[in-house]
């Protein structure tokens, strides 16, 4: 499966998180879509060059480490991340035209948000 095909999977999974106000270890979200946690880095940086490529809430702010609750490290798409979070969970998500992977691989190819990652 390519990196945006993953996107896909982990936008349908990010936008039920979403509606249901919660969030997702980097394990939980790993299990899910049968990706080890450690090869999400990739296709949750195009969810997050997505996002921001439309101005929307930075859905990726919702996989958390086990630990402490908190993004990772690499997050960088928003300076609060319990604002952000808040915002995520107000957006009306199900009522947006879901992307392809065609556009998550457009995304990457014009290079949209990768000097952020």
């Amino acid at each position: 499966m390519t990196g945006p095909e993953r996107a896909v999977q982990l936008w349908q999974v990010l936008i039920a998180a979403a509606h249901d106000r919660r969030t997702l270890t980097y394990r939980l979200l790993g299990e899910t879509i049968d990706l080890a946690p450690s090869l999400l880095a990739a296709p949750l940086g195009l969810v997050a060059r997505y996002c921001a490529a439309k101005q929307w809430p930075p859905l990726t702010v919702l996989v958390v480490q086990a630990g402490d609750g908190r993004p990772g490290a690499g997050f960088a798409w928003a300076t609060d991340a319990d604002g952000a979070r808040e915002a995520v969970y107000e957006h009306d998500w199900f009522k947006l035209r879901p992307p392809s992977a065609a556009d998550f691989a457009l995304i990457d190819d014009i290079g949209i948000g990768a000097a952020i990652e």
